[in-house]
């Protein structure tokens, strides 16, 4: 096996483990993050070998710049793509009720 197959293998694993975490973040409507730390224990339980200083090389390439974000220099978090959603602070019900408030102004305007 090439080394650059070893590396696509790996890429794709952590391209796999990236999209599942994400997934499970949308699906428990948690933060679209995970600690570095955390992040890379699962990938070497996945058989990955990275390394905090590995790891911003790895997320800048393709297929992983396309799922995650670049790391911040100064925080110790993974972030997914679309993160802004948890940055907005507003919670489902707040949304539904903005939603709801304004489809009744809509209404009232018609009449």
């Amino acid at each position: 096996m090439l080394i650059r197959e070893v590396a696509e293998v790996n890429t794709q694993k952590l391209a796999a483990l990236s999209q599942f975490l994400l997934g499970r973040s949308e699906d428990e409507t948690a933060q679209k993050q995970i600690s570095q730390t955390a992040f890379i224990d699962l990938a070497k339980s996945l058989g990955v070998n990275i390394t905090p200083d590995n790891l911003g090389d790895l997320i800048s390439q393709e297929p992983l710049s396309n799922i995650l974000e670049p790391l911040d220099p100064g925080s110790n978090v993974v972030r997914f793509k679309g993160n802004t959603e948890a940055d907005t602070g507003m919670s489902v019900d707040q949304a539904r009720a903005v939603v709801d408030s304004n489809a009744k102004a809509a209404m009232k305007r018609r009449q």
